[in-house]
């Protein structure tokens, strides 16, 4: 007769995940915090800065921009998890963040300095905010089913490449030109024509993949993004970004709650936290959208 030995696994995660505490103690997930940077003041990433403060701040800052935190925290947070038999720390996209190599190089000497360390494996979510979330979500759900790391990763990976997917605009261009991120003069004719830009993750990094005119139809061609990715009959979960109340909030959201195909499983808001508009500044909309997964 064999037993089965179950292997504890712990996810975990850093804080451009936008993952909510409440989600986060739901499904059992530490999260490392990012250090945000507004004019040369460091602010800790850990949850403690209200959201509306945090936009403020971020809008008034002339520079801003996350930070990965010192090895210290990162070495905490295993040290805090060392009783579990394997860690699977899944980070933001190494393209966008150096959060992949900072945790991929604290665990390796954590291994080296403790001779009785779990195993640890590293995992590049090719994601940023929600899109990261969902994934870390998905592990959770996942090793909750018994599955193993190997396992785990192997879904991760189709589910990364091939389920999830976002679409996000900014209806202000001001602190992407400000932080160098685009040119004067496609800032000012964006200001005066009202042209907004659609982005999405391609491989790992934000990719501008169309734009339009006005708000309301740069709204709808991000629904129209959704509707030609998925099939008709895919059941998909949507994350709504939001972040200061506005009209063009309520009249996104209104437009991402009307989608009919491809069926919708579930719609939940989200707040967007710093990695993204510590770019974009605070006027920044997007939806998340998910294959293959719902929230339990």
């Amino acid at each position: 007769m064999y037993l089965a030995i179950t292997v504890r696994i712990k996810i975990i995660t850093d804080s451009t995940s936008d993952l909510t505490p409440e989600l986060a103690a739901k499904y059992g997930i530490d999260i490392i915090p990012a250090n945000i940077v507004l004019d040369d003041v460091e602010i800790l990433d850990d949850g403690t800065l209200k959201a509306s403060e945090f936009y403020e701040k971020i809008d008034l800052s002339s520079r801003s921009y996350t930070s990965v935190p010192s090895p210290q925290i990162i070495w905490e947070v295993i040290e805090k998890n060392k009783d579990y038999d394997h860690l699977l720390i899944i980070n933001v996209s190494q393209k966008l963040s150096g959060f992949f190599s900072a945790s991929s190089t604290t665990a390796k000497q954590y291994r080296k300095d403790n001779s009785k360390a779990p195993e640890i494996t590293v995992y590049d979510s090719k994601g940023v905010s929600a899109v990261l979330g969902t994934i870390v979500i998905k592990a959770a759900q996942l090793a909750k089913q018994g599955l193993t790391v190997k396992k785990i990763i192997k879904t991760l990976d189709k589910f990364r490449d091939e389920d999830v997917r976002v679409w996000m605009t900014v209806s202000d261009l001001k602190k992407m030109y400000e932080g160098g991120r685009i040119s004067r003069l496609r800032y000012l004719l964006a200001d005066i024509m009202h042209a907004y830009p659609i982005f999405s993750l391609v491989d790992g990094e934000l990719d501008l993949v169309s734009k339009d005119f006005g708000f309301e139809r740069t709204s709808k061609r991000i629904v129209t993004h959704v509707q030609e990715f998925y099939k008709k009959n895919d059941k998909v979960f949507l994350w709504s970004a939001k972040t200061v109340p506005s009209d063009n909030h309520q009249l996104f959201a209104s437009l991402v709650e009307a989608i009919s195909t491809p069926k919708i499983v579930g719609i939940e808001e989200f707040f967007v936290g710093s990695i993204i508009t510590c770019h974009t500044g605070s006027r920044v909309y997007g939806v998340i959208a998910a294959r293959n997964f719902k929230l339990d």
